[in-house]
């Protein structure tokens, strides 16, 4: 069958099914055998909204790091009295309390870091115009461990598969070939496309594959999960950058960007962690969830390994984005089993053994959290008051009876619908299981405890990704597909019919592809070049992230300072070329559909071609 002429499948037993055509991973022994449209907008936490208070580290965490702060997510500080952190082998430790900014809350920062090892007890008391009330909780400080920094090779193609300009030298985005494009929602294409031939960077690009935006990254650094996110009552780009080891996680931060392109804020993983690429999420009120990797050491014999080993250890942070504090943790490690994975563990004890492998999370309306394990092929619905598995989707302990055709593996991007569905990217691979790769709508039966299919998005031919991906549902009613660890992006009409279907180069990698909405205004002045070759120019005018450019007018003149137009010039992809005579200076103004100037460049002079 012929891409994009795939409709509607119905599958008995399930509603309408849409049939259209990772990495490995991983001195305190732990023993754990136990245990959009344009910009999403999450809802506050579920402490400071019911008015409830939650203590971080949570009762019973077994991993929580050396420097780790005491977050009273829902005290606020000015009502907690006689704040008690004891070491058992540390002892008492002294400390400040600051106040979070987003949401009733401190944490207390202690002043020198606790032993690994030791078990910490927290005690205070929240004193309130109706009464006083004790507050605690008690967790173990884990030990961790140094890993390996190697990164992932990358792919290098041919001159053809890397974008060059004129106007932009330094920028070498890779190229997007278009093989479908019919009806496609509104919205341009959001990616950061790494591991393959050009630049590494998040990137906007059109449905045509025109470039809208790109920043490079220093050598050595990638990004992901490139979207528009409310923040501060604006529509900002946000995205992750760092380094991305051969472990499968990301060492990085997070940053969120204004219309302008200008960095606003940079978000931080707290408690001696760093921010992961897997997830960067904000709230409506200002914090930011994020996960984490964390390598520590621990008893693996329960999930059949060494006895001394090292566990990849899966966070979740919710972070107060203007003062950087951690105001709620919660850690895999004693609370999903090291039995629960399907990796095969290590048999060395250096080895790290990545057997949960964080990979999404999503905020409930209820303040809970939705997490993906891509290692134990399970989502899990966290309690945010603590931290405790409500529910699981998938995996050897599932809460769900699976109906046929639900059963997925080393899944990523589980989300909530409003409805209360659930929508994943399906892998499937690595090692391969029940090919090939494809979204998933998955529909829960609380009561009567059984999951259904409701839709499944297929690739138009056989598509088998080992790592990352993507399910995202468009206000127009239209799925969006991205491929992960394949360079293939794929969207699909409410009928479940191919409308839209891209890629990039070869090898090339990026770990979500979105369609949002999208008004972009740079600060800095138009780019501009001009060859001459005889009487003839060729002038190159471009301005990286604008997005209301419609023509170009060209400027020339035999000074700087005495310009006049002399043409105006349909805007054509990203860098549009203008022919004229040859001059001493050019200078090339941005024009809107309505005429009005947007920018002027600088006036240069040609060079001979």
């Amino acid at each position: 069958m012929s891409r994009g002429s795939l409709g509607v499948r119905r599958t008995p037993g399930l509603a309408v099914v849409l049939a259209v055509a990772g990495a490995l991973s991983g001195g305190l022994w732990l023993c754990l055998a136990g245990g959009a449209s344009g910009a999403p907008v999450l809802r506050a936490s579920a402490a400071s909204s019911s008015g409830g208070v939650v203590l971080s580290p949570l009762p019973g965490t077994l991993t929580a790091m050396p420097g780790t702060q005491i977050s009273f997510l829902g005290a606020p500080a000015s009502e907690l009295r006689g704040i008690s952190v004891v070491g058992s082998s540390t002892g008492s430790h002294t400390g400040r309390l600051e106040s979070y900014k987003s949401a009733t809350g401190a944490s207390f920062l202690p002043s020198r870091p606790f032993q690994a090892g030791e078990k910490v007890t927290v005690h205070a008391t929240l004193k309130t115009p109706k009464g006083a009330r004790a507050l605690s909780t008690s967790f173990t400080v884990a030990q961790p461990v140094s890993v390996a920094q190697t990164e992932f090779p990358s792919v290098v193609g041919t001159p053809a598969d890397i974008q060059s300009f004129h106007s932009e030298p330094a920028l070498h985005p890779p190229t997007v070939s278009v093989m479908t494009a019919n009806a496609s929602a509104p919205g341009l294409l959001f990616a950061a496309p790494a591991l393959g031939p050009g630049q590494y960077g998040p990137m906007i690009f059109d449905d045509a594959g025109n470039l809208v935006w790109f920043r490079s990254l220093p050598a050595g650094q990638d990004a992901t999960e490139l979207h528009v996110q409310r923040y501060r009552g604006s529509n900002d780009l946000t995205w992750w950058q760092g380094r991305t080891i051969m472990l499968g996680y990301g060492e990085g931060e997070d940053v969120i960007a204004n219309s302008a392109y200008h960095t606003v804020a940079v978000v931080k993983a707290g408690n001696g962690l760093q921010a992961d690429e897997h997830e960067f999420r904000l709230t409506s009120q200002g914090q930011a969830f994020i996960t984490a990797f964390s390598p520590v050491q621990a008893n693996l014999s329960s999930g059949g390994g060494p006895a001394s080993g090292v566990a990849l250890d899966g966070a979740v942070q919710e972070i107060d984005i203007k003062t950087g504090l951690v105001m709620w943790e919660w850690h895999s490690l004693g609370n999903v089993a090291l039995s629960e994975s399907y990796s095969k563990p290590p048999s060395t004890a250096t080895a790290p053994f990545d057997y949960f492998h964080i990979n999404s999370l999503f905020v409930e309306s209820n303040g809970n959290v939705l997490v993906s394990g891509r290692n134990t092929w399970g989502i899990y619905d966290i309690s945010k008051a603590s931290g405790a598995v409500i529910w699981r989707l998938g995996g050897k302990k599932t809460s769900f009876t699976l109906d046929a055709g639900v059963p997925f593996a080393w899944q990523h991007n589980a989300q909530m619908l409003p409805n209360g569905e659930i929508t994943l990217f399906d892998d499937e691979g690595a090692p391969a299981v029940k090919p090939p790769s494809r979204g998933e709508i998955v529909k829960l039966d609380t009561a009567n405890k059984t999951a259904a299919l409701v839709a499944q998005f297929l690739p138009a031919k056989p598509l088998v990704t080992t790592s990352q991906g993507n399910l995202q549902r468009l206000p127009s009613g239209n799925w969006l597909v991205g491929f992960g660890g394949l360079p293939n992006f794929t969207e699909y009409n409410s009928e479940g019919k191919i409308v839209y279907d891209a890629q990039f180069p070869t090898g090339e990698n990026s770990y979500r592809v979105y369609r949002e909405t999208w008004s972009g205004a740079p600060s800095e002045p138009p780019a501009v070049a001009a060859t001459t070759q005889g009487a003839a120019m060729t002038v190159y005018a471009s301005w990286n992230g604008a997005t209301a450019v419609a023509s170009w007018q060209l400027l020339t003149g035999s000074n700087a300072s005495h310009l006049s137009p002399v043409s105006t010039t349909p805007k054509s992809g990203f860098e549009t070329t203008i022919t004229a005579p040859t001059a001493a200076y050019v200078q090339v103004r941005v024009l809107s559909s309505s005429g009005k100037t947007l920018s002027t460049s600088t006036a240069i002079q040609p060079v001979s071609g």
